[in-house]
């Protein structure tokens, strides 16, 4: 499929680098949502998290000219009852789903690690979660597809995975490592996602400021990451983030735009065949 921009903004398309469509807030109204994304000419990757969510993803991405997907496993999964951190023998199928539809993917993820005390407490639950990580990784290399990750009070850990996995450039979504993370993310190669929550947090604030403007892609993470926390955020939102950004920079907003899609393109050259500039 091919979705050309129609620059109703008088400047390029904006990319969102990572959203989660299938959330049930947006159960009600997803077509009104993604419908206004294609009149704003904002282009959107559907990230899976789950095998329950993946066939919802792939119908999004079907059913929308300006949807793409990316299918991958959250190191935290939701049980029936509980939330649960995400082990080796749980990677398995995955590889069969990857078989099957990695072809129109354009990334491999969410996926990544969460060491958040709350969720994951023990070390035994860290260290399984480093192996279905590691199981991940070797699907993207096999499949040809770039990581989307999660690295919730994780950053130095998952960097330093990556760089014994020789792994580069990934999708660093929503980071919130400290300066010297950040330095090694970027002397690795890899690129960093800004959501619309920079207008309130400072961690995304600190990437904006810290990253170089080549390795920056914008994100919503819609539902969560919203510019008003507890309200639901969409790509919709990202207009606030090109303002944000327009603003740290010191550029225009057109710029912004420029520079934040060309490097999507760059991380996830698949793209090049269905956004057409």
């Amino acid at each position: 499929k091919q979705w050309y921009q129609r620059r109703v903004r008088g400047f390029m398309v904006l990319i969102d680098c990572h959203v989660h469509l299938s959330d049930k807030q947006f159960e009600e109204d997803l077509e009104t949502v993604v419908l206004n994304c294609e009149n704003d000419d904002i282009f959107a990757v559907a990230v899976g998290m789950s095998y329950s969510d993946f066939p919802q993803v792939l119908d999004i991405a079907q059913r929308f000219n300006n949807v793409s997907y990316g299918l991958g496993l959250h190191p935290i999964q939701h049980g029936i009852i509980d939330k649960k951190p995400l082990k080796e023998e749980d990677t398995v199928e995955l590889s069969q789903w990857l078989e099957k539809y990695s072809s129109s993917a354009v990334c491999l993820g969410e996926c990544g690690l969460d060491f958040s005390r709350w969720l994951c407490p023990s070390s035994l639950e860290r260290d399984g979660q480093r192996s279905a990580l590691i199981n991940q990784i070797q699907l993207s290399k096999q499949f040809n597809l770039p990581l989307n990750l999660h690295s919730r009070s994780a950053g130095k850990p998952l960097l330093d995975l990556l760089r014994a996995n020789d792994v580069s450039p990934t999708l660093l979504h929503a980071f919130d490592g400290g300066k010297k993370a950040i330095r090694q993310g970027v002397t690795d190669g890899h690129y960093f996602s800004v959501a619309p929550s920079i207008v309130r947090d400072p961690s995304q604030q600190l990437v904006a400021t810290s990253v170089p403007r080549d390795r920056v892609v914008l994100e919503s993470d819609g539902p969560g990451l919203g510019p008003v926390k507890g309200q639901r955020n969409s790509p919709l939102n990202l207009s606030i983030t090109v303002d944000a950004l327009a603003k740290l920079w010191d550029c225009s907003r057109e710029d912004v735009a420029d520079i934040t899609t060309q490097n999507a393109l760059r991380l996830f050259p698949k793209l090049k065949s269905v956004v057409k500039l």
